[in-house]
């Protein structure tokens, strides 16, 4: 090779080098401007479904139980309330369906579900579905829970890590602490008028009519006009065989046995007493189930 040749190869292999080099930065100045357009829109609120969720009687358990149960119930509420994770691979996949995410502080888990998504896939429906397998769940582990669901604006961030805060689950906590009192979820009226309304909360392939009658069907109105899940009614369709939903029924007479007037959060004795005789108490209500197939 002579010299010039050598000349020429050396400004061929700069120029390969500084044109990669210059790709480099176009890629890096590309990803940060997505990650700066990302926080920017995970900084914002979003609509969403959120579901406060509690076990009930927990200070009961603190001083009755030991560490080890207490660890097991908590560990056993999280991981049925942790949603499946998904994974996305590119930015657009983020808000792609409506998704749930939870987040857990002791014996309480906050379950927030996007729903201004680029399909609606019947998220209130797909909530009220979710939240009834957990309470069967927990009570097939011998656990009681409360909850209360409310939707409006929340902020969890576009990954769902959170943090999750927002006037919805302030909401759902009020629910939760103040008007279920039962070992219920319950759902905000204001919440069900929201879903008739709101198209994102639908599946986009059934009308409101279709749709709400699935939800109705999840749902029952107590006597003292609160709309909550009717664990209870809706759930005989969920196990796979008759002796599978007859053994959970027995596990739910049994755990009504042993916690009858004491499962029940401290709340002085006229709730704990309206508590065992409401027919607004799924347990109640069970109990006038049972005795009518007698």
């Amino acid at each position: 090779m002579n010299d010039r040749d050598s000349t020429e190869s050396t400004a061929t292999l700069h120029a390969t080098i500084e044109k990669a080099v210059e790709e480099g930065r176009r890629r890096r100045a590309r990803a940060d401007r997505e990650k700066a357009n990302a926080r920017a829109v995970a900084a914002n609120y979003e609509p969403a479904i959120v579901s406060f969720i509690d076990v009930l009687g927990f200070r009961t358990l603190l001083s009755t139980r030991s560490a080890a149960d207490i660890q097991n119930i908590i560990l056993d509420l999280r991981e049925f309330t942790t949603p499946d994770d998904l994974p996305v691979r590119r930015m657009k996949e983020v808000r792609l369906t409506s998704r749930a995410f939870a987040e857990s502080v002791s014996d309480a888990v906050v379950r927030v579900r996007v729903f201004d998504t680029q399909y609606s896939d019947g998220a209130f429906f797909n909530e009220l579905h979710d939240l009834l397998h957990i309470q069967l769940q927990c009570i097939v582990s011998g656990v009681l829970i409360r909850a209360g669901l409310a939707i409006g604006d929340t902020h969890v961030g576009l990954s769902g890590k959170g943090p999750v805060f927002g006037p919805a689950m302030v909401r759902a906590y009020d629910i939760e602490s103040s008007e279920a009192i039962y070992p219920r979820i319950v759902i905000d009226d204001a919440a069900y008028r929201h879903f008739l309304a709101d198209s994102r909360l639908r599946n986009e392939n059934h009308d409101q009519e279709e749709e709400a009658a699935y939800v109705d069907g999840l749902l029952r109105i107590g006597e003292d006009g609160t709309r909550f899940i009717d664990y209870l009614g809706a759930s005989e369709g969920e196990f796979d065989t008759l002796g599978n939903y007859l053994a959970f029924m027995e596990k739910h007479a049994d755990l009504i046995r042993r916690n009858l007037g004491t499962a029940h959060k401290p709340c002085g004795p006229a709730k704990i007493e309206a508590s065992s005789t409401s027919a607004s108490d799924p347990h109640q209500l069970f109990r006038r189930r049972l005795i009518r197939t007698l």
